[in-house]
């Protein structure tokens, strides 16, 4: 639902005069503190320094992605690994002779 929002009488009136869509509610703060205070996302309408130019502006909010929270592992314990021994009956590789 478009909501029309004037921040003069002169708007207003040009905005209900043109486009015949209910009325324009009059705030009297600025455009940009209005759009930002917002509930959802905005557009503005400014007047540019440019003769018969306008200025379009498009505020949205932005949410800030939720931080993960960190959570620490529990204390490892260093454990024995047991080494396995060769059989005596298994040969050893041949390359095992340079090694080790």
């Amino acid at each position: 639902m478009v909501r029309w929002i004037a921040f003069d009488d002169e708007t207003a009136e040009a905005v209900v005069s043109r486009l015949r869509r209910g009325a324009a509610e009059i705030q009297h703060d600025t455009p940009v503190d209005a759009a930002l205070r917002a509930q959802g996302p905005s557009v503005i309408v400014l007047p540019s320094s440019t003769p018969g130019k306008l200025l379009v502006a498009r505020f949205t909010k932005y949410k800030a992605p939720e931080a993960t929270p960190h959570i620490t592992a529990p204390p490892r314990t260093a454990t024995p690994v047991a080494v396995k021994k060769q059989a005596a009956s298994m040969k050893k590789p041949w390359w095992r002779k340079f090694v080790a």
